[in-house]
């Protein structure tokens, strides 16, 4: 494996070439990547390297200056420089200090550059040897020992393993206690987008956060997993929780500017509350729980104190299954969309965007089961009549935002009510049946003659109209008389018994137990209710 370093002055250029191209399944590792000369030459005097990719101009040390400096450390070095300058008095200079190619950065293609380097020979390398430091503990070493403590971190944390700093990742503990013994865990996320992003551009990501944590004062980058970008921030002892709430929010501003500018990429932050040193795990669950408020508010930078997320409880899970399942099986897909619209905006009490995934998806299976068991569809059938939405349950899981989520679950209730429609081109009789119920509820109602008027026999006009609506006729006709009984009692100031009389019940001791069977209320908790 060939080690490559990379010396820059700008921030984008470092971290593009560290992107661009998959270095080590094409034989080649970044093992050094350094804004100026005087870091690179350092470095040299450490490690080994094999190729060196440079620019002209930088801040103190130019190109040429670091070139000649690091063949006396190592006369093997293939050097490769990356410039916007072009013209001649380069190129000579470059050709007199011995290096390999000399390279447009910004018109460079990675196919280029790969094959540049693929075509260098780099036999008889005869590099300086490097001193040998012996017990003492070099800042690479402390390094690489600091990055394999942070995975393992990472791991844990994610794991929800508990976390002894001081004692299972003293290099780490180190680095930060130096800062304080409070910290704040940051989570960060591109805004997601319906084409997802490319290994190149989640690289690119990590990178540049990586970059500007380097440079915060008190920011310790942790690295990537679980599709989050994870890192640190240190309270001093000196720093009040508002003023260091007031500087993190700065710095965080500061991150979302820099991926929006060089990246153009949309930036969504959660931020842990202030944690002790010896509880880090528990405040990386912080960060995550704060950066769903995504699925609510949109991109933005969320605090735990912001964050109050709830679970459904089994009761309440239950009694919704039950009412999501009465509703479709009675064909109130408006209804139904109505109810989940009017849960996702209120600002209470906000479910964690998990729970909303699980009431999807039992939405979803409920119109399936409608659709199979009313309708004799198979999956095939439900497959070419849904399209681009089936299966149902992946459509959901693209969903990142409320707005998305309410869009997709009122697109199935519509799409299944169209299917219904379009497989029942005689349906017209149901309708006639309701028109005739909503036209005569104040009268007596017949099954008999319904289906008389329709052209049925009795026994065959109860399946059907059950098949249909989900519902006996009976009880579709008590609900409708009790749905009318109920805008009289809002509406007017008619008794009981004049109410019973006009929803077409004679007896008024019968419509007050139908009344509490239907409602679940007496008359008289009823009034008291409203």
């Amino acid at each position: 494996m060939r080690r490559v370093m990379i010396v820059d002055d700008e921030a984008l250029v470092r971290i593009g070439l560290q992107s661009i191209i998959d270095w080590e399944s094409r034989g080649y590792r970044i093992t050094g990547v350094f804004k100026n000369g005087e870091e690179a030459i350092a470095a040299a005097g450490r490690d080994t390297f094999d190729i060196v990719l440079t620019d002209i101009r930088m801040p103190g040390m130019d190109g040429f200056e670091l070139i000649r400096n690091l063949k006396q450390l190592d006369n093997g070095l293939k050097f490769i420089i990356l410039s916007s300058y072009s013209d001649f008095e380069y190129t000579r200079q470059a050709i007199q200090a011995g290096v390999t190619d000399y390279i447009s950065k910004y018109e460079m293609e990675p196919v280029e550059l790969l094959r540049v380097l693929d075509s260098l020979s780099y036999e008889e390398r005869n590099s300086v040897s490097k001193p040998d430091a012996g017990a003492q503990y070099r800042p690479h070493d402390r390094s690489n020992v600091r990055a394999e403590e942070k995975t393992s971190m990472l791991q844990r944390t994610a794991e929800g393993n508990e976390i002894r700093l001081e004692e299972d990742y003293p290099d780490l503990y180190e680095r930060l206690e130096a800062e304080g013994r409070t910290l704040r865990w940051i989570c960060l996320r591109p805004v997601p987008r319906e084409s997802g992003y490319s290994a190149t551009e989640k690289k690119a990501m990590s990178l540049q956060a990586e970059e500007i944590f380097s440079r915060m004062k008190r920011l310790e980058y942790i690295g990537e997993d679980s599709g989050l970008l994870h890192g640190l921030c240190m309270l001093g002892e000196d720093e009040t929780e508002a003023d260091g709430l007031v500087h993190l929010h700065q710095k965080a501003e500061e991150l979302k500017a820099a991926w929006a500018k060089n990246l153009n990429i949309g930036l969504i932050a959660g931020i842990s509350s202030n944690t002790a040193l010896e509880r880090i795990g528990e405040s990386r669950k912080e960060a995550q729980q704060a950066i769903q408020l995504y699925f609510y508010e949109g991109a933005g930078i969320y605090f735990k104190e912001q964050s109050v997320l709830s679970l459904i409880s089994e009761q309440e899970w239950l009694e919704g299954y039950k009412q999501a399942r009465i509703e479709i099986q009675y064909l109130h897909f408006k209804k139904v969309g109505e109810e989940i619209d009017s849960r996702l905006n209120d600002s209470r009490r906000r479910l964690y965007p998990s729970e909303w995934q699980r009431f999807g998806e039992m939405i979803a299976t409920h119109l399936m089961d409608l659709l199979i068991e009313r309708y004799d569809l198979d999956m095939e059938g439900i497959r070419k009549r849904f399209g681009a939405l089936w299966p149902l349950n992946e459509a959901l899981k693209k969903v990142t935002n409320r707005m998305e989520y309410s869009a997709i679950l009122k697109t199935m209730l519509s799409r299944t009510e169209e299917v219904i429609a379009s497989m029942q081109p005689s349906r017209g009789w149901v309708l006639r049946v309701k028109e005739y119920v909503e036209s005569r509820y104040s009268h007596s109602i017949r099954l008999e003659e319904a289906a008389e008027m329709v052209n049925f026999s009795p026994n065959h006009f109860s399946q059907r109209f059950r098949q249909e609506t989900g519902e006996a006729f009976s009880d579709y006709v008590t609900r409708i008389r009790i749905r009318e009984a109920i805008r009289l009692y809002k509406e007017t100031n008619y008794s009981t018994e004049e109410i019973a009389s006009r929803v077409g019940y004679l007896n008024s001791n019968y419509f007050i137990k139908v009344f509490k069977k239907t409602t679940g209320l007496t008359v008289k908790q009823f009034k008291q209710q409203g």
